[in-house]
């Protein structure tokens, strides 16, 4: 019953969103370990570093690749994909990285992909980070910023003798230094792409690396434990504090602040990060401190005021306000259930791309050159990127491949699949069908499933899986408690069940769990790679939709327990098995 596949037939993501899926990673890739080094080493205006990057970035593939609508695909893309950065605060990065991708879309889409669209666009790219950073300090620390910022600069000037200078030279000032920055870094942009276009490529086939490899950055986001719900109750919280604090009813405020930096504290330790960082309580302070001595400085003269130094707090209150539940909204957009609510409303392609995205980063971050070695390539990165983009592109059209080869039994929790899977073995040995893998067997108490065990089918060995009660070294995932060295158990069981060519392989079941990279993750992306041998995948209903999705399985590869029998699915298999098609 061997068969081999052949040529696969590739699913129908198009080419845009496939590039665009190559241009996010890498952007992705850079602005994880880019941003990481410029915070380690605390270097100023990192931010608008790591926007000129990704304008040079940016420039350089709408060059190489001039399909209309790849960049803004590509920051989507990005912006999710940086939400596993160990960063505490993730929005206002996120926001960041689309914001730049639309305007030089827009700016491209307008005048044309030429010398004269690409600086525009550049300009204007990095120049939002200028007025990013504004707007969020006004999110944070509310309009009251405004009027300490002018006291400040009034203050300043009748001090200095310099009252002729207006405000608007000092902003005009910062901005003509943020659109030079952007201009050099899309002038960078394309004078190293036109260096290195007629080298693209010669060193394709001599550096290679592992697209898929496994790396921490993947499942850190996983080992938080996630609650939707409190979304919405951290931006009810925010609302109630703000409209209290704004009509100065301090105590319902006091009350509402406290308990949001409370909850987020228990809930989100390693959000919060952010608040061991100097530079926020400096900030703080002296916002505190210029509120104080200037707040009624215009009106009467008067150096520090008790009022002055009452709106400061005020202004420093709601500033905690904001970060602590802007740090827990962002916690909780790492949530898987996030991917899958984009694929359950109609962005399949963005869900299909970020997976494939996510699939490629590690080993990107792997071939990435180290510290030192940026300093000796650096006249040869864009190049070394282009290069990797093309063996990106290779490798996810072949990751696209549709999986003939799996068939999936479906059905709701408790409705009996793995019953199902015990007869269809018992079929498949009645004539003679090598079968192996893992069954995922339960005991009942009280009408509540209580423990999981793994059955290996080959040899009947049984392995404790999951349980409600709590063991040592397990981890937890809802109601249960899971064991890792079952896991390896079974990663085991199915990496040598490829090797020794059985006839079909089992893997039972499924679940959201896998969907968030944990459980059988490993194991399915083993069998991800495998076009040969048939597979059974026992799949929760609830879920079909988007394991099917990822992994590429064709509708007719579904069977129902409640519509069709065990030896139907076997039936389909051989088919398989003798003509490769279904």
């Amino acid at each position: 019953m061997k068969k081999d596949l052949g040529n696969a037939t590739t699913a129908k993501l198009s080419s845009h969103w496939t590039k665009a899926a190559v241009i996010g990673s890498i952007w992705a890739a850079i602005e994880i370990v880019l941003g990481s080094f410029l915070h380690n080493l605390r270097v100023p205006f990192s931010g608008t570093m790591l926007s000129m990057s990704a304008v040079f970035l940016l420039v350089a593939f709408s060059m190489h690749w001039k399909e209309r609508g790849i960049i803004i695909r590509a920051g989507l893309i990005a912006a999710v994909m940086k939400s596993i950065s160990p960063s505490a605060v993730i929005l206002g990065p996120m926001v960041g990285i689309i914001m730049e991708a639309v305007i030089l879309e827009t700016v491209l889409i307008l005048l044309g992909r030429n010398i004269v669209g690409f600086i525009i666009g550049g300009m204007l790219g990095v120049t939002w980070a200028f007025i990013q950073k504004i707007i969020s300090l006004l999110i944070i620390y509310g309009f009251d910023l405004v009027r300490i910022a002018e006291a400040l600069y009034f203050f300043l000037v009748k001090n200095t003798g310099l009252e002729n200078l207006s405000p608007i030279y000092l902003v005009l000032l910062v901005l003509g230094v943020y659109m030079i920055a952007g201009m050099l870094a899309a002038l960078a942009g394309i004078i190293s792409y036109r260096r290195v276009k007629p080298k693209a490529g010669i060193n394709a086939g001599k550096e290679s690396f592992n697209p898929a490899e496994e790396h921490p950055f993947l499942l850190q986001a996983e080992q938080q434990k996630f609650a939707s719900i409190n979304i919405l109750l951290i931006t009810i919280l925010i609302g109630i504090t703000l409209f209290f604090l704004n009509r100065q009813n301090y105590y319902p405020a006091l009350s509402g602040g406290l308990i949001l930096m409370g909850f987020v504290l228990y809930r989100y330790q390693r959000a919060m990060r952010y608040l061991k960082k100097p530079s926020l309580w400096i900030q703080l302070f002296l916002i505190t401190f210029f509120a104080a001595l200037t707040w009624e400085w215009i009106s009467s003269g008067k150096l520090f005021a008790v009022s002055g130094l009452i709106i400061g707090l005020e202004i420093n209150f709601r500033a905690l306000v904001i970060i602590f539940g802007f740090a827990g909204i962002s916690v909780e957009l790492r949530n898987p259930l996030v991917r899958s609510l984009l694929y359950r409303n109609g962005f399949s392609n963005l869900y299909k791309s970020v997976s494939l995205a996510f699939a490629t980063l590690p080993g990107i971050i792997e071939y990435l050159p180290r510290k030192k070695g940026i300093l000796r390539q650096r006249n040869n990165l864009l190049g070394r990127f282009l290069n990797m983009a093309d063996l990106l592109h290779t490798f996810m059209s072949q990751e696209l491949a549709i999986h003939h080869n799996v068939f999936i039994v479906c059905g709701k929790v408790h409705s009996g699949k793995t019953a199902f899977m015990g007869k269809f073995i018992q079929e498949c040995r009645k004539i003679g069908v090598q079968v192996d893998g893992i069954l995922a067997t339960g005991t009942f108490i009280e009408n509540q499933r209580d423990t999981f065990s793994l059955i290996h089918i080959r040899e009947g060995q049984s392995y404790e899986l999951a349980a409600r009660e709590k063991k040592p070294g397990w981890f937890s995932y809802r109601r249960y408690f899971f064991n890792p060295s079952a896991f390896e158990r079974g990663l085991d069981i199915l990496t040598k069940g490829l090797a020794e060519n059985n006839d079909i392989l089992v893997l039972d079941e499924i679940g959201p769990m896998e969907l968030g990279g944990r459980g059988w993750y490993r194991a399915l992306q083993v069998l991800d790679r495998n076009y040969r041998i048939p597979q059974v995948w026992v799949v929760r209903e609830k879920i079909l939709g988007e394991v099917r999705d990822r992994w590429n399985i064709p509708e007719e590869n579904v069977f129902h327990i409640k519509k069709y029998r065990p030896v139907e699915l076997l039936q389909k298999i051989s088919i398989f098995a003798k003509t490769g098609s279904q």
